[in-house]
């Protein structure tokens, strides 16, 4: 009848209002978390250096990270600091600072270096919030520099918040970083935001703009060590 094509006009209009204000919801909160993350937000490049034939060899890296000191300390990985000869931070707005490595840790992938900071400048930092809160479904933004490309951010959820390592890697060796297992000790957020070479180091953060996770490799689902963990090492 024409009142039920009425009634179910109402609905859908009523249906689609609701989700053009949930959808706003979430740019908000997605608006609010990256710009208090962004400014602590660095690409690292990289230089390692190796030897073969008697000969040293040097190879070239990026990876991501984030201020967490006002004094210019910064959490990455180990894969990408833990061997470096030289290090150049760059910020979002092109701003590039030396840095050198403070600490290391191959077992849990977890490593910290600092700006350097002769005149005492004060750097925005990003905050931890508690990794062990967060849930199967929470909105999580991943946030670092692909590819050495400029700061970037996806979106994606939490799919799995205590994921192990695969038995299939345990068959080709596993993960491992200078003869340590990481996957014995750690257990990952996994998530379903897209991560890319260059992203490892860079923070999975929640909608309240908290690091929860330092993202580390994509088994087509991508894997973040917890943030209390990582807190804990640095």
């Amino acid at each position: 009848s024409r009142y039920s094509r009425l009634a179910m006009i109402v609905v859908v209009l009523a249906l689609s209002c609701q989700a053009f204000a949930q959808s706003s919801d979430l740019r908000a909160a997605i608006e609010s978390a990256v710009a208090q993350v962004r400014p602590a937000l660095v690409r690292i490049h990289v230089v390692e250096a190796y030897y073969q034939e008697g000969r040293e060899m040097k190879y070239e890296a990026s990876g991501s990270g984030a201020v967490i000191t006002p004094e210019g300390h910064i959490i990455t990985n180990h894969h990408v600091a833990g061997h470096a000869k030289r290090m150049m931070c760059t910020f979002s707005d092109k701003t590039e600072v030396e840095a050198v490595l403070v600490g290391t840790d191959p077992l849990t992938d977890i490593a910290v270096i600092k700006l350097v900071n002769d005149t005492g400048k004060v750097y925005p930092v990003a905050r931890f919030g508690d990794s062990t809160a967060a849930q199967v479904g929470d909105s999580v933004l991943a946030m670092g520099c692909p590819l050495s490309l400029s700061q970037s951010v996806t979106l994606g959820i939490v799919s799995n918040t205590e994921m192990i390592q695969p038995q299939w890697m345990q068959k080709w060796g596993g993960f491992e970083l200078d003869g340590e297992d990481v996957g014995a000790l750690v257990k990952w957020i996994g998530h379903d935001a897209a991560i890319y070479p260059g992203n490892s180091g860079g923070p999975l953060v929640n909608m309240a703009g908290e690091i929860i996770g330092i993202n580390e490799l994509d088994m087509g689902l991508s894997g973040a060590i917890p943030g209390n963990l990582a807190k804990d090492v640095s």
